[in-house]
């Protein structure tokens, strides 16, 4: 075996079989090459940078090949890969790209899921920069990203072609990075939906023109692993070995090693380890067949940053395994089985992230921490091991725990609508006061205050929260709203039109018809519709005057008095409110039972589609405009305000 930057396979034994071992960084690539004839393949893997594969200058083209799927990555792999990003040192090594290369010119066999992602940041950031048009650094980034984005100097041809519709959609969202307006309407289409996320969570997280150019900076630093080969048919030899046997070993994989050595050598049994190990990973599989590696990761770096933290930077996967093996040094050393100790805590995180599948949880906690969990903080989950885990130590009460949780959910409303501040932000705060509790000793109530302290230091005021509640919030973070609304239904409206010959349904999650993808049972209902809209529409809104309806529609559609919940989302879509000649959404009934299942479906939240005031009942409304929307948002946000209040003291008292 050789390494290097560049081989050269020479041919071995009769088979002509050779193994080749191709390190980047971390992770091991193995790569299995059967050859026929005298001419031996030629395989070049170079390490490259982010900004070597999307240059500023060269005609450099990477081309999806027809026989390629379409772009498909989930919304959880960009933001584990953004995640990766930003916690990662400069340089993170981002995996492995496979190409035929002819000159300039470069055939995608695998990778191209990974490199079109990370163009949709570059794109996004090209939109985003255009906000800072007074900042000089901003106009110049903007001018480098259009040329990375494009690989000809008139700006026609994209630096990637992809297949199909994603080419037709993915050239029409280019015209961003030109400052133009885009052609086509995408909103139900993959890719252009993943565009909106990245665009969405970018925005989210980088606050400042200083952040966002930082993130920018440190993209094009990111590595992969470029491997060219010259044919198709070595690039198949190369892609059948990677994803046969080449898969990186994993941050669980080599700490299962480093585990069960280092158990050893202080005299454990090998058979014990690996029972506490079976354990582990049975506890972290969540009742499926095998180990999830996504919440094995998360919780290595949690209990690190939970418990072993006394730098203050949160873990990352790239440091993780030097700082294990340090604490396995001087734990074993010390005589204390730390596997035991991890299977003790991985029982807390699963508590965290899983309660409903956790027996011991009492109803009211396991309630907070599913309300906790649908509002994407997982920056609170080393506090919350921490407390829950040291319960006794730390002189926490149930009660205590309740009001801890209570006052998160609070915060995360408030922050996942106004969007500040970052979450890197959030998680250092949190572990600077795990650090602060251990310091001072803290205990009980002072715990309690210390975490609310911290919570109001870091919470919008009422002024700014209210600002964003008057503003679109659908399009900034859907599943809050989504939130919003369940939360709302239930608590205030004890929601009626369930009882005990019909439970609550409104989390439940069915299989689509295909099978393969779940969804919620209940979805969020936009009154005035999203997309393009309907003649009845442009009518009830403009007298016909489709630009000025559409405007309307820009201006109102994703505010909270737009919303509500329906779990006959496709049937309701463009209908209109209401019609005595067509199927209308608010006298829409279900064709098995015909009970009404549209606006008029019973809901707390539609009382307020009427204006009651005024002696309206959903019974008697004809018509839905900026008006209705405008005074029915001004419940919600009178009523979020109530619900979801800055983080106090006496509040929780």
């Amino acid at each position: 075996m050789r390494l290097a930057k560049r081989l050269r396979v020479d041919l071995i034994d009769e088979a002509r079989v050779l193994d080749l071992v191709i390190s980047a960084r971390y992770g091991i690539m193995w790569i299995t090459s059967i050859y026929q004839g005298e001419s031996p393949m030629r395989i070049e893997p170079a390490k490259k940078k982010v900004s070597e594969l999307f240059p500023i200058q060269g005609a450099i083209r990477y081309d999806i090949p027809c026989f390629q799927r379409p772009y498909s990555w989930s919304e959880e792999q960009i933001c584990q890969l953004l995640e990766d990003v930003c916690t990662e040192d400069s340089g993170y090594y981002a995996g492995n790209i496979l190409v035929i290369c002819d000159g300039d010119d470069f055939s995608v066999i695998d990778g191209q899921q990974r490199l079109t992602t990370i163009s949709l940041f570059i794109l996004a950031l090209s939109d985003l920069f255009r906000q800072y048009s007074d900042v000089e650094l901003a106009i110049e980034n903007k001018g480098f990203i259009k040329r990375q984005l494009f690989s000809d100097g008139m700006y026609t041809c994209p630096r990637i072609n992809l297949l199909e519709k994603d080419a037709e959609i993915y050239s029409d969202l280019l015209r961003i990075s030109l400052g133009e307006e885009l052609k086509g309407k995408w909103g139900n289409r993959r890719l252009y939906q993943r565009f909106q996320y990245v665009r969405n969570t970018l925005s989210e997280e980088f606050q400042s023109f200083s952040s966002m150019n930082d993130f920018y900076q440190k993209l094009m630093e990111v590595t992969l692993l470029r491997i060219d080969v010259p044919d198709v048919t070595d690039a198949f030899m190369v892609f059948s070995s990677l994803n046969s046997k080449g898969q990186p070993l994993t941050l669980v994989d080599l700490l299962k090693g480093e585990f069960i050595g280092k158990a050893a050598s202080a005299g454990h049994a090998e058979k014990v380890v690996l029972d506490n190990w079976n354990e582990l990973s049975a506890i972290l599989s969540f009742g499926e067949d095998e180990l999830s590696e996504r919440f094995a990761t998360q919780f290595l770096l949690n209990n690190l940053d939970a418990f072993e933290n006394e730098a203050g930077n949160s873990a990352t996967k790239s440091k993780a395994l030097s700082r294990y093996q340090s604490i396995l040094n001087e734990k074993y050393a010390a005589g204390v089985d730390y596997l035991d100790v991890l299977v003790r805590r991985s029982k807390v995180f699963a508590r965290i992230v899983r309660p409903d599948l956790c027996e011991e949880v009492d109803p009211e906690e396991l309630s907070s921490l599913e309300r906790l969990g649908k509002l994407e903080s997982t920056q609170a989950i080393p506090l919350l091991m921490f407390f829950i885990q040291e319960m006794s130590e730390l002189g926490l009460e149930q009660e205590h725990i309740y009001q801890i949780l209570n006052a998160l959910i609070d915060f995360y409303v408030r922050r996942n609508i106004v969007l500040t501040p970052k979450s890197s932000n959030i998680r250092a705060k949190f572990l600077a006061l795990i650090r602060q509790i251990r310091k001072e000793g803290a205990r009980g109530r002072e715990i309690v205050d210390g975490v609310i302290n911290v919570l109001e230091e870091l919470s919008a005021s009422d002024e700014q929260f209210k600002a964003a509640l008057n503003q679109p919030v659908y399009d900034k973070n859907a599943a809050t709203a989504r939130f919003v609304l369940i939360d709302i239904e239930r608590r205030l409206g004890g929601s009626p039109i369930f009882d005990k010959a019909h439970p609550d349904t409104l989390d439940e999650y069915i299989t689509s018809r295909k099978g393969k993808k779940k969804h919620p049972r209940w979805s969020i209902e936009h009154i005035l519709p999203e997309g393009n809209l309907p003649e009845c529409w442009v009518n009830d809104l403009a007298d016909g005057d489709a630009a000025q309806a559409k405007k309307t529609q820009d201006e109102y559609v994703h505010l909270f008095g737009n919303l509500t919940l329906t779990p006959y989302n496709p049937e309701l879509s463009q209908k209109p409110f209401y019609s005595e000649e067509a199927a209308n959404k608010r006298d829409y009934k279900d064709k098995q039972n015909g009970k009404y299942v549209g606006l008029r479906i019973g809901l707390y939240l539609n009382e307020s589609i009427p204006d009651g005031g005024a002696g309206e009942t959903i019974d008697s409304k004809r018509q839905w405009g900026p008006r209705d929307i405008r005074r029915r948002n001004d419940w919600f946000v009178e009523t979020i305000l109530k619900l979801y209040p800055l983080p106090s003291k006496g509040a929780q008292n």
